[in-house]
């Protein structure tokens, strides 16, 4: 009976896939991407570990994931799968939300503490935001104001004087996370750029966005890189 219902499990899972296959085919047609090469594959296993293999073996530069906008156990479940790629591997990975909707790139926000690890990922937001036109807003939340990080900002401001940046100073607002969403929401950015380099922040970033809806997740894209990569 079990060797059933996984062959039956298998067999709607692969049909699907094949649907969702030719659906794909015609919306790049109609946003006429016709000149990129287009590769489906169909893995048993778990997305994390599938992922990980498929970015080795074909040496993938960018992973975007679709979140689906569950709820109760799936939306937890959904939002692990999430993590826990970003967690595994080493290049960028660009959460999309379900009820984000696409209407060009204008703001950009990223998240920093103005460590020389920021700087890499920062020069490259800065080339994507020059594609579109757009302005990237360089975010950071300011829990004890002192000397060294407002020499910090000087700095930074001196070296990207001749970039389309804008430095933003927040206020800190019960938590960092709470601090960031408040702003996005505020301003209705465009993608939230993150550098995974602190864990416990990390988690509570997506935990807290899982949990409690937070307008970032359920919203805006959200880029993340790897202060490592």
């Amino acid at each position: 009976l079990v060797s059933q219902v996984y062959e039956n499990y298998e067999l709607n899972s692969f049909e699907k896939y094949k649907s969702n296959v030719a659906k794909l085919r015609v919306l790049c047609e109609e946003q006429q991407i016709t000149t990129v090469p287009l590769v489906f594959l169909f893995e048993n296993g778990t997305v994390t570990s599938n992922v990980v293999k498929i970015t080795e073996n074909e040496g993938i530069d960018l992973i975007i994931m679709g979140t689906n906008g569950a709820s109760g156990l799936a939306k937890s479940i959904i939002g692990t799968n999430t993590v826990s790629v970003i967690k595994s591997v080493k290049i960028p990975v660009l959460s999309v939300p379900l009820h984000a909707q696409y209407k060009g790139i204008k703001e950009i926000i990223f998240t920093t503490l103005f460590r020389e690890k920021d700087e890499n990922p920062l020069k490259e937001i800065l080339a994507i935001a020059g594609l579109f036109g757009a302005q990237v807003k360089c975010v950071h939340v300011l829990k004890n104001r002192n000397v060294d990080i407002i020499m910090l900002i000087e700095d930074w401001e001196n070296r990207f004087s001749n970039t389309n940046l804008e430095f933003v100073i927040l206020d800190f607002e019960e938590s960092i996370e709470k601090s960031i969403n408040n702003y996005i929401d505020e301003h209705q950015s465009d993608v939230l750029c993150v550098v995974k380099r602190n864990r416990s922040f990390f988690d509570r970033l997506f935990a807290s966005s899982i949990s409690n809806n937070l307008s970032f997740h359920a919203n805006t894209p959200t880029l993340v890189f790897h202060e490592d990569q």
